[in-house]
Order: C-alpha cells, then sequence, then structure tokens
C-alpha cells in the first residue's frame, strides 16, 4: 500500500506554533523584508485560498521602506491536527504606488530573494477561519437530528452509571461453561454467579453485589464468586485478575443502571451557584458538566452533545431546549470560564465557527496500483435490510459498514470508499460512488457514510475527502454543530441483539460519555468521568469475533475522545484513533497537511522538529519545495513584537490604525490621516460582505497602482484560474495617482475585527491545546485491555 502523504512527527508530544505571529521580517545582506497578516478574500472549496497583506521593503542598509501590497492566489494544505495551513503561491502580484519602473524592479527582487515565489508559508487556520463567511463557502449541510434529552440520573453524592446497550447480555467467560457468565454490552466489569444467582459488578478496585442488576440494590460484596478466582490467564481479563480479591468499600457509590442512553449529572454536595455578568444566569460551579440556572424563568438548563435540557429541579423531569433557548445564552461574556458553551448557542459566532472547522475537508489519497486488502466480515451468512425511503441496502449483520445499490457492493472503510464483486470481496478502491448512497438519512445508523466522498481520481490515484461528520458531528437545523444522531439512534441499536453493534460502533450513540465541543480540539470531545465505566464512557465493551466464535473484552475508547490524552480523537465508526475528531487510516493520514492536487501530482507532507539550532515547522512537498521557517536563531525570520496594524485595503493602499482607534493611509508618499468614511466607490465586479466580527472580500477591485509584478508558478498545471467568474478574478490595475478609490473606514474595521478576533482565536487554541497537550485519561476500573 503506497501512502501518498503523511506526517513523519505524528506522535510528537509537542506542538510548536507553524504560526508565531505577525508581522514577520526577512533579512539578508542588508535586504528586508516585512510581511504582514494575510486578509482572506476567499477560500474556495477550502484549497483555493485568495488573500492580500502589506509588505514592506528596504532595498539595503540604511534605506527607508517602501510599503506595498501583495495580492496572493495559492494552493493550500490544511493540517487539522495541528490547525496549521500551508500556502503554496501559484500566483502573486505586487504594488507599490508612485515608483518608478526601475525601483519597482528593484523592490521586486528583493521580495523574490527574501520569499521566493512557490515556497511554502504557514497560516494559523484560526487566522483565517476569522475571515471567512459561512453563507459565502461551503459547510456541512443541515439535518434533522433527534434534540429529546436521555435519560438523566442527578446525583449530589458519589455515584456511577452503568450503561447497557438494551436489555443485559450474558456470555459465558470460558466458552460452553456456564458457572461463570460477563454482560457483553456495557462498558463496565460484571459477572452473574450462576451458582448464587448473584451479580458482581468491578468498581475500580472494589467489587458490588446484587441480585438483581437493573433494579440493585449494589451492596459491598463480601466473599466472591469461585469462578473469579479461575479466568482466564489472558489480556483480556488481567485487569480483572489484579483486583481480585480486591478491596472492602465502606461507603459505596450510588448505582444508577440504564438501558437505554443516559447521562449522569453529579455535584459535589448541593448545588453551588456563580452569577455570569450581564445575564441573569448563573453557572453551577461545583459539577464538571455544562450546568445553569436561569433566574428569568427559574429552570436549570444542561448541555450535553451540542443539545440543551432543561427542567425545574435537577431531578427532572428533562425537556429539549435547544430551539428556545434564553437570549441570555448569547450573551455570556467571552472571559467567562463558561464562555465555551456558546458554539453551541443557535445564531452565535462561536457557533458558526464550530460548523466552519466541521467542514474543512480532510483527505486521504491511495495509489490505485496499490490496494489495501479489507477484511469484510459477516456473523453467518450476509443479512442485507433496506434503508427506508432510499434504494440503498445494508448488511445488518456485519461490523464493516457495507451496501447494495442497484446490485453492486460497496464499502465505506475508514474513510475509503471501495467496490466488491460480492459481499465479501474481493474490493477494490471506488472511484464513482452511487447518489443513492447520499440519500441516507440521518435517524440511520450508516449516515455519517455520506460525508466522504470521492474528491477526484485519475488512472493511477484516488482522493478521498471526509469532514467532521463522517466522526458523527452533525450541524442540526439550528445551525449548531452536535454530536451523534441522538435518542432515536440510540434506541435503535439498543433494540438490536446483533453483537456487531458492540466496538467498534457503526453509529454513535451521543450519550453516555459526556460529550462536549471544544473549539481548541477541533471537535467533540468526552469530558466523562470514570464514574461513567471504567475508561470513562458508558457503553459496550466486548466484541464478537465470527471467525472464533468467541468474544473479545475490550478497554472501550467510547466517544469522540475515547482513552487516550484528551487532544486526541476517537472514531466511533472505524476504531481508529485521530486527532481534533478526524481519522487517522491505514492509507495515510487524513488530515495531516492532506491537500493533493492529482492534476499536478503535489502532495505536502509535514512535521516538526527541535534541537539546538532552534524550532522549525518545517513543511516539504513531494516536489521538493521547502517550506517558509520562521527562525530567529537561523536569522531566516523573526516576528515583530507588539500589535499588529498595518492593512492591505481593497483599494491597493496601505492603512493602519493607531491605538485611538484611528486610521491613516500610504499611498507611497507617506502616512496621511483618513479623517472620515469615505465611499467605497469599486469598479462593477467588486464585492464586499461583512458578517458579524467577519470579513468576506471575495471580489475584484478597482486597483490604482502604476506598477503591477506578475508571478506565475512554473507548476503552471496548478495555477489558479484568471478567467473565472467575477467574484473569482481580479481586474488589472490602473494609475495609483488618483485618490478617488479609497477604501471606507467602515470596511477597513470590518477587516481589522476579523483580525482580532483570528489572532484571539489562534491564541486561545494554542494555549488551550498546549496546556493539555501532557493531559491523559488514566483508566481506572475494571475492565479487560483492548484485543485485536
Amino acid at each position: 500500500m503506497c501512502i501518498i502523504f503523511v506526517s513523519s512527527f505524528a506522535g510528537s508530544e509537542t506542538i510548536p506554533s507553524a504560526d508565531p505571529g505577525w508581522p514577520r521580517v526577512l533579512e539578508k545582506n542588508g535586504r528586508q523584508l516585512t510581511v504582514h497578516q494575510p486578509q482572506v478574500d476567499l477560500w474556495k472549496d477550502y484549497r483555493e485560498l485568495r488573500f492580500r497583506c502589506a509588505i514592506g521593503v528596504k532595498t539595503g542598509a540604511g534605506k527607508s521602506e517602501k510599503l506595498g501590497v501583495a495580492e496572493i492566489h495559492a494552493e493550500t494544505s490544511t493540517d487539522l491536527a495541528t490547525r496549521v495551513v500551508s500556502v503554496i503561491s501559484s500566483h502573486r502580484e505586487l504594488r507599490f504606488p508612485n515608483t518608478s519602473d526601475a525601483e519597482a524592479a528593484l523592490l521586486r527582487s528583493v521580495v523574490d530573494e527574501l520569499l521566493p515565489p512557490g515556497r511554502i508559508v504557514t497560516v494559523s487556520l484560526d487566522r483565517i477561519l476569522a475571515y471567512l463567511d459561512p453563507e459565502q463557502h461551503s459547510t456541512q449541510q443541515a439535518v434533522e437530528l433527534n434534540l429529546e434529552p436521555p435519560k438523566i440520573f442527578y446525583s449530589s453524592k458519589p455515584a456511577i452509571l452503568v450503561m447497557l446497550l438494551g436489555e443485559p447480555q450474558l456470555q459465558p467467560v470460558v466458552k460452553d461453561k456456564m458457572d461463570l457468565m460477563f454482560a457483553v454490552n456495557t462498558n463496565w466489569d460484571i459477572f452473574y454467579d450462576t451458582a448464587g444467582q448473584r451479580y458482581y459488578l468491578l468498581n475500580h478496585d472494589n467489587w458490588l453485589t446484587a441480585s438483581n442488576m437493573i433494579t440493585g440494590p449494589w451492596t459491598p460484596a463480601g466473599t466472591l464468586p469461585a469462578g473469579l478466582s479461575s479466568l482466564p490467564q489472558d489480556d483480556n481479563w488481567a485487569d480483572v485478575r489484579r483486583q481480585i480479591p480486591g478491596k472492602r468499600e465502606k461507603t459505596p457509590p450510588v448505582v444508577f443502571v440504564s438501558t437505554e442512553p443516559a447521562e449522569l449529572l453529579l455535584t459535589t454536595g448541593e448545588p453551588g451557584f456563580s452569577p455570569i455578568s450581564g445575564t441573569k444566569l448563573m453557572r453551577v460551579s461545583n459539577t464538571d458538566i455544562p450546568l445553569f440556572f436561569s433566574t428569568g424563568d427559574k429552570k436549570y438548563y444542561l448541555l450535553v452533545a451540542g443539545r440543551w435540557f432543561r427542567a425545574a429541579g435537577l431531578n427532572g423531569p428533562w425537556t429539549a431546549a435547544s430551539n428556545d433557548l434564553p437570549g441570555d445564552f448569547a450573551r455570556i461574556p467571552a472571559n467567562d470560564p463558561s464562555a465555551f458553551v456558546k458554539a453551541s448557542v443557535p445564531g452565535t459566532v462561536d457557533a458558526r465557527d464550530a460548523v466552519l472547522l466541521a467542514s474543512i475537508p480532510a483527505t486521504t489519497a491511495v495509489e490505485v496500483s496499490a490496494p489495501v486488502a479489507v477484511a469484510v466480515s459477516y456473523s453467518g451468512e450476509p443479512q442485507f435490510q433496506p434503508i427506508s425511503g432510499t434504494t440503498v441496502q445494508y448488511a445488518v449483520n456485519s461490523s464493516n459498514t457495507v451496501f447494495i445499490v442497484d446490485g453492486g457492493y460497496y464499502c465505506c472503510e475508514q474513510g475509503i470508499w471501495f467496490r466488491g464483486a460480492s459481499a465479501s470481496g474481493p474490493w477494490t478502491y471506488c472511484t464513482s460512488v452511487p447518489p443513492a448512497i447520499y440519500t441516507i438519512p440521518p435517524s440511520h445508523p450508516t449516515h455519517n457514510v455520506t460525508y466522504v466522498v470521492v474528491q477526484s481520481s485519475t488512472p493511477t490515484t484516488v482522493v478521498y475527502s471526509q469532514t467532521a461528520g463522517y466522526s458523527g458531528e452533525y450541524v442540526a437545523a439550528t445551525g449548531v454543530l452536535m454530536f451523534g444522531a441522538g435518542m432515536i439512534m440510540g434506541a435503535m441499536i439498543a433494540d438490536s441483539h446483533n453483537h456487531y453493534y458492540y466496538p467498534p460502533y457503526p453509529v454513535h450513540y451521543s450519550y453516555g460519555c459526556g460529550a462536549r465541543y471544544s473549539y481548541a480540539h477541533g471537535g467533540y470531545y468526552r469530558t466523562a468521568s470514570v464514574s461513567y465505566g471504567p475508561y470513562g464512557g458508558a457503553g459496550a465493551a466486548a466484541s464478537y469475533n465470527p471467525n472464533t466464535g468467541t468474544y473479545q473484552r475490550g478497554a472501550t475508547a467510547y466517544g469522540p475522545a475515547g482513552s487516550a490524552s484528551v487532544r486526541q480523537a476517537y472514531n466511533p465508526y472505524t476504531g481508529a484513533r485521530g486527532t481534533a475528531a478526524r481519522v487517522d487510516t491505514a492509507y495515510g493520514s487524513a488530515g495531516r497537511f492532506s491537500a493533493y492536487n492529482p492534476t499536478t501530482g503535489t502532495a505536502a507532507r509535514g512535521g516538526y522538529r527541535s534541537n539546538e539550532y532552534g524550532t522549525v515547522a518545517g513543511v516539504q512537498t513531494n516536489r521538493g519545495t521547502g517550506a517558509a521557517a520562521w527562525d530567529t536563531q537561523s536569522g531566516q525570520g523573526a516576528v515583530v513584537k507588539g500589535k499588529e496594524n498595518v492593512y492591505a485595503g481593497k483599494d491597493g493602499t496601505v492603512y493602519k490604525k493607531d491605538s485611538s482607534g484611528n486610521w491613516s493611509s500610504n499611498s507611497g508618499n507617506g502616512w496621511e490621516t483618513v479623517n472620515k468614511p469615505q465611499p467605497n466607490r469599486t469598479s462593477t465586479t467588486s464585492a464586499s460582505t461583512s458578517t458579524g466580527s467577519r470579513t468576506q472580500t471575495q471580489a475584484s477591485r478597482s486597483q490604482t497602482s502604476a506598477t503591477t509584478s506578475t508571478y506565475s508558478s512554473s507548476r503552471s498545471q496548478s495555477q489558479v484560474s484568471q478567467t473565472g467568474t467575477t467574484s473569482q478574478t481580479r481586474q488589472s490595475s490602473a494609475t495609483y495617482g488618483s485618490q478617488t478609490s479609497r477604501e471606507s473606514v467602515q470596511s477597513l474595521e470590518s477587516t481589522a475585527s476579523a483580525r482580532q478576533r483570528g489572532n484571539q482565536l489562534s491564541s486561545s487554541t494554542s494555549m488551550t491545546r498546549t496546556t493539555s497537550v501532557s493531559t491523559s485519561t488514566t483508566r481506572s476500573g475494571g475492565g479487560g485491555r483492548r484485543t485485536r
């Protein structure tokens, strides 16, 4: 199997920033280039980036700086794990107002020397996203999701939640020996002694017992049944054997048992409250779950998996609140500890950010000549059932996601589509997925595959693309990114006794792991403590192997973060581990510098290294083009400290905003005060829109520079087209001496606002990820080690 791209540093414990800030300065032999922060006009299909930036050039020591504007069309490669975008220039124009041809040529030569055309430059993904208007960029389609609450248990005392996937299912620990059974459809270690007719539950380092698994009551166990002392000597039961006979628990926890999706709400004693400034909300301060009390309607509000629920009391009953949430939630101050919940509040910029981030595709490229063997197995003969409302049938007794469409067999495995000659293969890469697949509704367990598409294909290469929907992150009709399909899906799994609904799951419950959204971590992650199970997630912990007819115990990585560190993700559909809710597949890394252009054959791979010579954020394409590494020790670049306040105007003029909020412009003859908002007079091909703190400038404008430098990449096949629609084409400039086409202060303020938000997002994301990089989930409780 040939991997087209992969990060050779994916396992690094440290994540150096590939975008340390702006402006950036490069120097050589007395010549100097200052590159100010990019201002994004358009990111077409999240691959073709169009942006502009102000630049300052000194042609030699002691020379004065000459300001100009660089307009760049570029291909991009996005690393969703490290939140870095590699920008590969395919076309750029350099504009220097009021300069002679000779001076302009000298200025261009300095720029080309210090930052050669086509060199990769890295930019923070957050700084780019802040400029985008979701209405002008493709995002995951909103779908109807179930918003009803799961069963919610509350306790002000220590408690645990035992959640089963449907009614209890027991199997012998040793095949055909019925004296000791274990529950296969829960994440907890629960055993049934058939002689004594009692259940035994391993809770961390102690044992509880009950005569009825569902109703209890669970009390500290005395003597354990003999069968537990003779567990098989294999890895499946190693962790359990270490806890025999276990410790005696004097104050056992409250045990809640549910056969349907559920969540556990715990407070340390009676609830404590912390008022939120400027609102009628109070945050419940002694719980780990997002919980609020509104003094406006005297109701509690709980957030789980992107869904809001309300109740008059913590014991419920809880009802859906996502569609009519009090407006105060949108007014939570950004510096409040609970501000992260605004990502799940309809209509907020935070919610739009979450949807945009989820919509950026991760791609995986494979070589047709090097197919991988796909092992598709069934419990017995293959069984297919129709998917209501479609012409598609799906396999109900396989852990693989297999379909029949018009007599053909299709399998989606780890973000790759395959086509088979039969239900069991052989399987080849699929270059055209039947449209009927994409009609699978969100109410079906296999809906997540509709977020995996064939991006492009050639006779030698196929590129597959996936968005966050493949990892179970769906955009609801409210415009909020939610985790899983909700209660309908949970009930569908609970009602099935097919062993293949055990890990890896074909669909996620939404509940039972305390799923919470984090923009910094790139998606949903589980926050459930060990109260939800040995690995912080409630659900199944055994899988059935049809080849051996045996069950395998599993240290189930349940939920979007699983039992790995908090900055890692676990894909519940494939069992693969990734980062930021993306999947690292067996066919390459989906989302690590994953741009691949099948037309030019250009792919990028990236990584980081750190040694005595400094830290480098490096990117290398398969064409051998090196990345721009901003390293102060090597002298190739340095970030200028202080506030970045220089902007490239849409009119080609350089603007600056001072600390008092006043604007000045520089058209080559020094700085002039912009006294009042100017009419934004543009050509008929111009377009500029602003939404909230976002600025979207997608179109051309009237440019007035007398000097233009154009660089067209030698990779002509990858050059961005200059003959597209008006929203994709920039017109040639005329003269720069005219002052009749100035950018309005309103437009400049919108641009400045977008930059400010992008910088805030980039800074907070970097800080959060740095803080959690060494954080890991410590396993507590019973359960065997995962085997494959």
